[in-house]
């Protein structure tokens, strides 16, 4: 399968580029590579992206545009929740412009959620997103996002303890989310907190996105006990968590929080996610799929 389209995922905690093909009709990736730049980081308290991080995160925008110019692809850029809150958005859309020729587009929430349900779901069922700045809760009728991401999460509590992080956290998202009771099954969840849940849970050494484990309340519970015990150093030393285990107890944190508030008992990790979603919908408006 040859490189049709390459994908710039501007995220709150990552940006993410993915180089894909297309097989029945459908966006495969065929490499997906990420590198953390915290954009989010400090929004809350000045409503502003820091200069450091948009160095960053452009430095990393620019090594992912050489990729695709050296594939010779089209290359599409969107960004979510950091770049969507900023009070300087538009100076960083202009900074990113200026400095790599790319082009980025702003998604709303509604439409972070509606790429990510368009590639995962076949149309039934929910998808759960946890990025950096923001989680979505998406079905085939309404899209939902809310301000509550892992990275702003970390902010509001930097504990290891999974009582106290879910009494602050649980507190704090209720201030912000309108979370609903219920929602349609089967249930996938997308973004790096919930992939990494599917690989820590299947005992992985190694990331493989074809075998995660699907997540309960009970196994999820276990989990935060366990990486608890571990220092914030010790985590970033996993393996499976080089880029985010100064955040995971916060991320596994939300998933609780939204299993719990939707009654969920099963949450399905997928590797596909709204990377594909915006490829699928960029190339049939291109006529390439």
């Amino acid at each position: 399968m040859n490189p049709v389209i390459a994908v710039i995922d501007i995220g709150s905690n990552s940006v993410r580029l993915m180089t894909a093909g297309t097989e029945s009709h459908e966006v495969r990736a065929i490499r997906k590579i990420l590198c953390t730049t915290r954009l989010a980081r400090g929004i809350d308290t000045t409503g502003m992206l820091s200069a450091d991080r948009m160095e960053a995160t452009v430095e990393a925008i620019k090594r992912y545009r050489q990729i695709a110019d050296d594939l010779n692809v089209p290359v599409i850029a969107y960004a979510t929740s950091a770049v969507r809150d900023a009070k300087n958005r538009d100076g960083f859309i202009s900074l990113v412009h200026e400095k790599t020729g790319v082009c980025v587009r702003v998604l709303s929430g509604e439409e972070e959620g509606n790429f990510a349900f368009s590639a995962v779901t076949g149309g039934a069922g929910t998808v759960f997103d946890i990025g950096g700045g923001s989680f979505q809760i998406v079905t085939k009728e309404r899209s939902l996002s809310f301000p509550c991401g892992c990275v702003r999460a970390k902010e509001q509590c930097d504990a290891n303890d999974p009582e106290v992080l879910s009494d602050r956290l649980f507190s704090w998202i209720d201030a912000h989310a309108d979370v609903p009771d219920t929602v349609p099954t089967p249930v996938y969840g997308v973004g790096g907190t919930i992939t990494s849940i599917g690989a820590l849970l299947s005992m992985q050494t190694l990331f493989d996105p074809k075998h995660l484990s699907t997540v309960t309340l009970p196994k999820l519970d276990s989990l935060l006990k366990s990486l608890s015990k571990l220092s914030e150093s010790e985590r970033l030393r996993h393996p499976l968590l080089l880029k985010r285990g100064d955040v995971i107890l916060q991320g596994a944190t939300i998933l609780k929080y939204m299993m719990l508030r939707t009654h969920t008992e099963i949450v399905i990790p997928s590797d596909r996610d709204g990377m594909e979603g915006i490829a699928e919908a960029y190339l049939c408006e291109h006529g390439s799929i």
